[in-house]
């Protein structure tokens, strides 16, 4: 699997506190059959992370798993907060894109649905397509997710966390969660997990559940047939 949402690098938000911990973190991904992770720490107003600081921390972890012989690929992005996706400019937000050509954009319990539009449009300005981050915990989008559809169909893509799936958020984002992925509107399943610690990897237990709901086959097209694509720049 191709875990697409991931706070691996050490010491730069709310992700791992250190790189014994993210090294356990990126053990524990291997075992549930992750072999690729995108690390995208926090680009918001909280965690204003600095992108020449991910990559120096990307550059170390990556020394120490080559040295410890853990198994797992990893590249560099962001999960981009409304605000800044809002309002920070094309440089900033082009560093952090994946493919070069998607970006990870946040979406929080109080997301008005209008700034999905809005971050499509700003972003598409700039050549960039939004990766709509775990939509489900927007309390908005209870009341029905077609708001997807013309997005999705202008090339902007939906991405469902295990967390929410097996109910971790609570059982509205659960059912926000599975209606994405029962009415086929969602096309990345990743795990945004956050440490070994706490907020742990539970992308193994969410795509059995798809698996045992809906079939393998779209197990493979979340975890692994759209997201190769992903880092592919949609090729």
């Amino acid at each position: 699997m191709i875990d697409t949402h991931c706070h691996l690098l050490p010491g730069l938000d709310d992700g791992p506190v250190d790189e014994d911990d993210a090294v356990e973190l990126a053990r524990a991904l291997v075992e549930q059959g992750v072999t690729d992770v995108i690390c995208t720490p926090h680009y918001a107003g909280m965690f204003p992370t600095r992108h020449s600081d991910a990559l120096q921390r990307h550059e170390s972890l990556r020394a120490r798993l080559d040295a410890d012989g853990v198994p797992l690929r990893t590249t560099v992005a962001a999960e981009v907060g409304p605000g800044y996706a809002a309002s920070q400019p094309q440089e900033e937000l082009q560093a952090r894109s994946i493919g070069g050509r998607y970006l990870l954009v946040e979406v929080i319990p109080d997301t008005p649905l209008t700034f999905l539009e809005l971050a499509h449009n700003r972003l598409g300005e700039m050549g960039l397509l939004p990766v709509f981050g775990h939509p489900e915990r927007c309390r908005a989008l209870r009341k029905g997710v077609g708001v997807f559809d013309s997005l999705r169909a202008d090339g902007a893509l939906v991405q469902v966390v295990a967390p929410s799936l097996i109910g971790r958020w609570g059982k509205d984002a659960e059912a926000t969660a599975w209606r994405l992925v029962d009415t086929g509107r969602a096309d990345l399943l990743a795990s945004d997990a956050h440490s070994s610690r706490r907020r742990r990897p539970y992308l193994r237990h969410a795509a059995d559940l798809i698996a045992e709901r809906l079939g393998e086959q779209l197990v493979d097209e979340l975890t692994r047939r759209h997201p190769a694509a992903l880092l592919n720049g949609g090729a």
